[in-house]
C-alpha cells in the first residue's frame, strides 16, 4: 500500500512497475473475455487502479517539492530579515565606541564593593603601621601559621607527663587513679607555664610598664615553675603515705577531706625552701620534680611562640592580610568581569564579520535546496511516468495478443500522469534568492573590511584599557576609600595615594 493513514508515501523506484507480471497476466485474462470492448472510451478498473497510484505518487512529490519550496521561502525571509539587522548592529558598531562605555560599565558594578575592601585594607594597614611605629617594629611579623596545631603539641606533652607521672602517683588506688592525678598536675602545671610565656612577650615592647609585665611573667614563671613542681614532687610523697594509711585502714579510696590535708602538707613542705630548708623527698619524686621542670619550660615556650614576640603584632598583622586578601580578591573580580565585558564586544564585532561572511554561503544553500528539489521532483516523475508506461504497455500487450476483436481505440495512446510544466515558481524563488544573494554582497563588501579594521582597533584599545585604565580606576577606588575613612573620621594616611 502506499497511503499510510492519510498520509501518501514518496516514490520508491519500482514501486509501480513490479505490478507488470500481475498486469500482464490480467491482460491476458480480460483479453480471452474480450474485455475491455473495442468501443470503450476510457481505460478500465485495472488500468485505473495503477493510474491512480501513480497520480498519488505524483501528488506526493508535487507535496515534497512544495514543502522544499516553502521551507526555502522561510530561510529567504529569516535571512533577509538577519540581513537586515546585521546591517543595523554594523552601523551601531561602527559609529559608536561601544568598548569603554562595557568597560566602565563591568567596573561600576564591583565599586562599591572594592572601595569597601579597599578602605578596609587602609585601615588595617594604617594601624599596623601605627603600631610597628610606636613600638619600633622594623621586622615583619613572625607567627605560627596554624596557631590550634601549634598549641596542640601541649596535649601531646600532657599525655606524656600524664604516663610518667602515673606511676610515681600509683597507690592504692592503683595505675588509674595515679593517672588521674597526674592529668591534673600535667595540666595545672602546662597550662599555667603557657600563659606566663604568652605574657613575657610583653618584653618586646619599648614601654616600661609592657617591660615590667613582661619580666614580672618570667620571674612568675621561675618561680612557679619551681615551686609548683616542687608542691607535686612533695604531694607525691604525701599521697604515697595517704595511699598506705588507706592500706592500712582497709579504706577503698581516699576522701576529699584526706586529699586536701595531703595537699595542704605537701605545700607547707615545699614553701620552706623559701627558708632554704630543701623539702625531704625521695629519688621518684625527685625525677617527678625534673620531668615537670622540663615541661613547664616546653609549655612556657610553646606560650612564648603561639604568636609574634610583640603583643598584638601579630593579630594586627593577620587582619590587615584578610582585608588585603579581601581587596585583592574583588580587584580579581572587577578585572576579570571588566576583561569579559570588553571582549564580548570583541567577540560580536568578530560574529557580525563572520556572519556577513557566511550569509553569501547561505544564499548559494537555498539556490542549491531550490534546484534540488525541482530536479529530484522532475526525475521522480520521469520514473514514475515510465513505470506507468511500462505496466500499462504489459497489460495492453497481453490484451491485444488474446483478443480475437479489435482493441479499444484509447490503446494507441498511453496515459500521462506528468504534470505541465510549470517553471514560474521556481524562477520567482530563484529570483528572490539573486537578490538576497546580491543584497548580501553588498553589505559585505561595504562592512567585512571596515569590522576588521574596527576589530584590530578594539584588539589594541583593550590592552590599553587594561593596562592603563584599570590602574587608574584602582587610583579612583583608593581616593574614595580614602574620603570614606576621613568621613569615618580617620585621618589621611600618608602613603595611601599610591595603589596596591
Amino acid at each position: 500500500m502506499f497511503i499510510v493513514k492519510g498520509r501518501t508515501v514518496a516514490f520508491k523506484q519500482g514501486s509501480i512497475s513490479e505490478q507488470c507480471k500481475k498486469m500482464e497476466t490480467l491482460g491476458v485474462t480480460e483479453g480471452g473475455s474480450l474485455r475491455p470492448s473495442s468501443d470503450a472510451e476510457s481505460p478500465d478498473l485495472h488500468e485505473v487502479k495503477v493510474i491512480r497510484q501513480a497520480k498519488q505518487f505524483v501528488e506526493a512529490e508535487e507535496s515534497n517539492r512544495t514543502d522544499s519550496f516553502v521551507d526555502a521561502e522561510k530561510k529567504i525571509s529569516d535571512l533577509d530579515q538577519k540581513l537586515d539587522v546585521i546591517n543595523t548592529s554594523c552601523d551601531s558598531i561602527l559609529s559608536h565606541d561601544l568598548l569603554e562605555g562595557a568597560f566602565q560599565t563591568a567596573l561600576s558594578k564591583e565599586e562599591f564593593t572594592l572601595i569597601g575592601s579597599c578602605a578596609r585594607e587602609l585601615e588595617a594597614r594604617s594601624a599596623l603601621n601605627r603600631y610597628r611605629t610606636i613600638n619600633q617594629i622594623h621586622d615583619p611579623a613572625h607567627y605560627p601559621s596554624d596557631q590550634l596545631w601549634h598549641m596542640s603539641f601541649l596535649i601531646l606533652f600532657i599525655a606524656i607527663e600524664t604516663v610518667v607521672n602515673a606511676w610515681f602517683y600509683e597507690g592504692a588506688s592503683g595505675l588509674i587513679g595515679g593517672a588521674v592525678v597526674a592529668l591534673s598536675v600535667s595540666v595545672t602545671n602546662m597550662f599555667i607555664a603557657a600563659g606566663l610565656g604568652f605574657t613575657y612577650r610583653y618584653v618586646n615592647l619599648p614601654s616600661t610598664k609592657d617591660k615590667v609585665t613582661g619580666y614580672a611573667g618570667l620571674i612568675a614563671f621561675i618561680v612557679l615553675a619551681f615551686v609548683l613542681n616542687l608542691i607535686f614532687a612533695t604531694f607525691r610523697v604525701q599521697y604515697e603515705l595517704l595511699q598506705n594509711e588507706l592500706l592500712e585502714k582497709n579504706l577503698a579510696a581516699a576522701t576529699p577531706a584526706m586529699l586536701i590535708h595531703a595537699l595542704k602538707t605537701a605545700v607547707g613542705e615545699a614553701f620552706r625552701v623559701f627558708v632554704f630548708e630543701f623539702p625531704q623527698i625521695d629519688m621518684n619524686s625527685l625525677i617527678l620534680f625534673l620531668v615537670g621542670v622540663v615541661f613547664s619550660i616546653i609549655a612556657f615556650w610553646k606560650g612564648y611562640t603561639l604568636d609574634d614576640k610583640h603583643p598584638g603584632y601579630g593579630a594586627m598583622d593577620r587582619r590587615h592580610k584578610a582585608a588585603e586578601n579581601e581587596y585583592k580578591e574583588a580587584k580579581d573580580r572587577a578585572f576579570n568581569a571588566a576583561v569579559a565585558k570588553v571582549h564580548e564586544v570583541a567577540d560580536q564585532v568578530e560574529q557580525l564579520r563572520a556572519s556577513l561572511i557566511s550569509s553569501q554561503k547561505n544564499s548559494n544553500a537555498l539556490k542549491a535546496q531550490i534546484q534540488s528539489a525541482q530536479a529530484t521532483f522532475d526525475a521522480n516523475v520521469r520514473k514514475i511516468q515510465g513505470e506507468l508506461n511500462l505496466v500499462i504497455e504489459s497489460y495492453r500487450g497481453a490484451n491485444k495478443a488474446t483478443r480475437a476483436v479489435p482493441p479499444p481505440k484509447y490503446f494507441n495512446e498511453l496515459p500521462v500522469v506528468t504534470p505541465a510544466e510549470d517553471t514560474k515558481r521556481v524562477e520567482e524563488l530563484l529570483g528572490s534568492v539573486e537578490t538576497l544573494s546580491e543584497k548580501s554582497k553588498s553589505i559585505a563588501d561595504e562592512k567585512v573590511s571596515l569590522l576588521s579594521l574596527k576589530l584590530q582597533a578594539i584588539q589594541k584599545k583593550i590592552n590599553e584599557l587594561i593596562q592603563d585604565e584599570f590602574q587608574k580606576y584602582l587610583a579612583y577606588i583608593l581616593e574614595k576609600a580614602n574620603q570614606s575613612l576621613k568621613l569615618q573620621g580617620h585621618s589621611h594616611i600618608p602613603g595611601q595615594e599610591q595603589s596596591r
